[in-house]
């Protein structure tokens, strides 16, 4: 396993006076291995897969034996407990691997948010005497700060984003469709290296105020925002950046809007650096915000960003957590006029140094 997740997981466990910790959801298991597993990101559910790690930073892999030749290549964990998927029972297996490891009856954090009832019903009933805990939180801890290969995908992921939202903004004409537009960054996204494109939401008109947004055939008219939001992976780390662009030319109520989020957002990112706090990036971004007559339109104004889309800490007007060097958060003053006719969309991706 790659030495600082190593060393983050086994901190985690410290913390939360853990044993052992087991990660079932796709995202954790590749935050142990290094890569997503095809058959998980397919989300096939017969198929079930683990990374199980002890204090003494022991850790091995369950998966389905067919995909054991593309681990023994690329998993960042050595250890392999393949199973059939037609003729073994893969908690039976698990269960197995947890008693090599020490920790039949110490107390095990496991991802029971991400488990199926069924197999963690026959999990507990192979280890009765284990101590089962929620396994989401010290994962979430462990995953907040990231390590330097999680920081160079997520800039790639970033910067391809950024790029392809860059290269589409000439094709925002009179009479374009929204699904020409996401074609455009789609692929330029792919062309720049993406390894997936999550997602990519381009809405025109009215639409511009929608969270979340398909693109549609619906086609653009002249002094139109049109909102823009990009989510597209690298090595499984994703990006959240988004603009809003104008069909033709911007007015001056467009200008004025645009150049007061412009602004906002500065003043939050001067904010940003180690021993700051969430609550203190929600203050700034709502008086800034007030000082130009605006108000939020959604209520939270960023996320960590990582393996999930959204990860913790949030930046909201309910969090106070202390911000940390080498977190990475999606931070998004967005804003929708009082009419409702038009939303503006700005997000940057950015790493606390």
């Amino acid at each position: 396993m790659d030495q600082y997740i190593l060393a983050r997981q086994k901190e985690a466990m410290e913390k939360f006076g853990l044993d052992a910790l087991v990660a079932y959801s796709a995202e954790n298991v590749a935050y142990g291995i290094g890569y997503i597993i095809p058959s998980q990101a397919l989300n096939l559910r017969t198929r079930q897969f683990a990374v199980a790690i002890n204090r003494d930073g022991r850790a091995a892999l369950l998966l389905t034996s067919n995909e054991l030749p593309e681990a023994e290549e690329r998993s960042a964990v050595g250890e392999f407990r393949p199973y059939d998927q037609f003729r073994d029972d893969p908690m039976l297996v698990l269960a197995g691997l947890l008693k090599e490891l020490g920790v039949a009856e110490g107390k095990i954090g496991l991802e029971m948010d991400a488990i199926p009832a069924d197999r963690w019903e026959d999990l507990k009933r192979h280890l009765p005497r284990a101590k089962w805990e929620h396994g989401s939180k010290a994962f979430y801890h462990a995953r907040m700060i990231k390590t330097p290969g999680e920081l160079d995908r997520l800039r790639k992921a970033s910067r391809i984003a950024d790029q392809a939202q860059a290269n589409a903004h000439p094709y925002v004409k009179i009479g374009a469709t929204e699904h020409e537009i996401y074609r455009h960054i789609v692929d330029q996204a792919i062309a720049h290296g993406a390894d997936k494109i999550l997602m990519v939401q381009v809405a025109a008109g009215e639409r511009s105020v929608y969270s979340n947004p398909s693109p549609s055939d619906y086609r653009m008219k002249k002094g139109e925002v049109v909102k823009v939001d990009t989510f597209v992976s690298v090595g499984g780390y994703l990006s959240d950046t988004g603009r809003a662009f104008v069909v033709g030319k911007a007015d001056q109520v467009q200008r004025d809007i645009w150049a007061r989020m412009q602004e906002t957002q500065a003043a939050i990112l001067a904010s940003i650096r180690p021993g700051a706090s969430t609550k203190d990036l929600w203050r700034v971004f709502i008086e800034t915000f007030k000082k130009y007559g605006m108000e939020p339109c959604m209520r939270f104004l960023g996320h960590g960003l990582g393996l999930n889309l959204h990860e913790e800490p949030f930046v909201a007007a309910h969090t106070d957590m202390e911000l940390k060097e080498g977190m990475v958060f999606a931070i998004e003053p967005v804003y929708n006029t009082k009419d409702k006719k038009m939303g503006f969309h700005l997000e940057d991706n950015l790493i606390v140094t």
